[in-house]
């Protein structure tokens, strides 16, 4: 192989590392701002988990004292109904 055969092999080595380097860097760099994006969703989805356990705990609440709302009213509608027969 001659000298200019010995260049040629090098500047095709050179020029296949910067078509293969080039990608790579551009996506090392992507993973890395996903993975922080993705830490960041983790987050805020821990924020929401809290919150709907919070609201989920108040809307029972309030579903417990409706129920308890609407058996007084059935029970009072029972004994007017009652009464009402037996008149």
């Amino acid at each position: 192989m001659t000298e200019w055969g010995v260049v040629t092999v090098v500047v095709a080595l050179v020029g296949l590392l910067a078509s293969v380097a080039g990608p790579i860097v551009k996506l090392t760099s992507t993973i890395n701002e996903l993975s922080g994006q993705v830490k960041l969703l983790l987050s805020n989805l821990e924020d929401f988990k809290a919150r709907y356990t919070e609201s989920l705990s108040e809307l029972k609440d309030a579903d417990r004292r409706l129920q308890e709302k609407l058996m007084d009213h059935d029970r009072r509608i029972t004994a007017l109904e009652e009464h009402i027969k037996n008149e």
